[in-house]
């Protein structure tokens, strides 16, 4: 099918396949903030990213 310089089909944007800053660094924000009021899943997920390690590696698949 082809299409004439008039008459294009509209370009579809997918989904961002990157978060933005502004969405990475908000994200963490929510993170430390639940770590800080005793969140032990968030808490357990900061220790996890920190040190670049797997949160659930002992677990069977």
């Amino acid at each position: 099918m082809t299409f004439t310089a008039e008459h294009q089909p509209a370009k579809g944007r997918g989904p961002s396949k990157k978060a933005t800053q502004a969405e990475v660094s908000e994200a963490w924000c929510r993170l430390r903030s639940a770590a800080g009021n005793g969140d032990i899943q968030a808490s357990a997920l900061l220790i996890a990213l920190a040190e670049r390690r797997p949160l659930l590696s002992s677990l069977p698949a």
